[in-house]
């Protein structure tokens, strides 16, 4: 005899080759969750080798629909009879007929109460994956490199602001090129005849030649608390900085070594978590952050973008323009291998940046110059024969001499 053995979400049922129930091992109501997780995960289950060996003693085929291995099924005692089929038959049958078979083992009363039981079970996996996705590094990263570049943003423009509303007061301060000096000046010292007398910066200054004008007492501690606030803001993109630094190399550490840890976290924060990017195929990895430009190919069939996000990285931007693809297409090449072994693996691996190092020193000695094409030969050509025709007809005083 040939029976079907199929397992949903409510335990494990046999089917006869009529599809007539045989047997069942289902799960207790307050186990539902923990045994769809084991499911999931593919794990051995009690409840499936229980029915398997009851099916074994009666049946000469057993059918089994399941997303397992065979390996996992190896140590029961009857595996010799055991076919797997996905979909098979049986399955077909129970998810059409899922609450008939539910009523006929008891593990329900009514159609009501299978309704209350899927929304319950359904709202209870809802909150486990949320949880998890809550305490998943990639995504504090994401969150992180989203907070500095919030950071930077607000730092550019509130530098620009102090750095004309401070000169009312003190404008020969303006030869301090440096940000952080500027505001820690402004911010400790406040008044222009303190910022002289500290000695921090250079001693021609004359104090009473000042273009400014005099502030009140008032007025130089709203600029002062003003500066202080944006120190405290660079102050907390360092400390975000070297957070993410951290993360970045306990999640990613190749992907760190390869492409640094803040281009890097861009590029996973772009696709939303390192296993979605551990997925993705080099040539997407290449282009990703310059989806508008590659939009905009597939419509008016422009010239297709070379690189998106990974321009940032010095060897990218860096090289010349008639290399610059294929040094970016290499570089997209090891970013893909460096994620997939962060993400299966963990193991840092030298070898990858080593690999696309070589790379890069075999495409700047394959293409010292750039390409002739059917193209620019052709303007070359046309160019030289312009330049003969206009000599031709040059004036030249010698034949018009008197």
């Amino acid at each position: 005899m040939k029976c079907y053995v199929v397992g949903c979400f409510a335990g494990f049922v046999a089917l006869d080759e009529d599809f007539n129930l045989l047997d069942y091992e289902l799960f207790p109501h307050s186990e539902l969750l923990e045994n769809w997780v084991k499911i999931q995960e593919k794990a051995e289950n009690p409840e499936e080798n229980h029915l398997l060996d009851k099916m074994g003693k009666t049946c000469d085929e057993i059918i089994i629909e399941t997303s397992k291995s065979s390996h996992n099924y190896g140590n029961l005692k009857y595996n010799s009879k055991f076919t797997f089929q996905i979909p098979s038959k049986g399955g077909d049958f129970l998810r059409s007929h899922l609450e008939e078979v539910l009523l006929e083992t008891g593990f329900i009363d009514s159609e009501h109460d299978l309704e209350d039981v899927i929304r319950k079970l359904a709202i209870q996996i809802t909150e486990r994956k949320l949880k998890e996705s809550s305490e998943s590094d990639d995504l504090l990263l994401i969150q992180s490199i989203h907070a500095i570049e919030e950071l930077e943003e607000s730092e550019v423009k509130l530098v620009e602001r102090i750095r004309e509303w401070y000169p009312l007061h003190f404008p020969e301060l303006d030869v301090v090129r440096d940000h952080s000096k500027y505001l820690e000046l402004v911010a400790d010292y406040g008044d222009r005849e303190s910022i002289i007398k500290s000695g921090l910066i250079d001693s021609d200054v004359d104090l009473g030649a000042s273009m400014g004008g005099e502030l009140s007492s008032e007025d130089l501690e709203v600029i002062q608390g003003f500066a202080r606030t944006i120190k405290s803001i660079q102050d907390s993109k360092k400390s975000t900085t070297d957070y993410v630094d951290k993360k970045m190399e306990k999640i990613a550490p190749n992907l760190r070594d390869l492409v640094g840890s803040s281009l890097g976290a861009k590029i996973i924060a772009h696709t939303g978590g390192i296993k979605r990017l551990a997925l993705l195929p080099s040539s997407t990895v290449q282009i990703l952050g310059a989806e508008k430009a590659l939009f905009r190919h597939l419509k008016t069939g422009e010239r297709p973008p070379k690189h998106g996000l990974i321009y940032q990285h010095p060897d990218v931007r860096g090289s010349r323009w008639w290399i610059r693809g294929k040094v970016a297409r290499a570089l997209a090449g090891k970013i893909s291998l460096a994620v997939r072994k962060d993400f299966f693996s963990g193991e840092y691996d030298p070898s990858v940046k080593e690999g696309f190092e070589n790379k890069l020193e075999e495409i700047k000695k394959a293409h010292p110059f750039p390409k002739r094409t059917e193209k620019s030969k052709k303007r070359k050509k046309e160019g030289k024969k312009r330049k003969k025709k206009k000599d031709k007809f040059r004036y030249n005083k010698e034949d018009y001499s008197y």
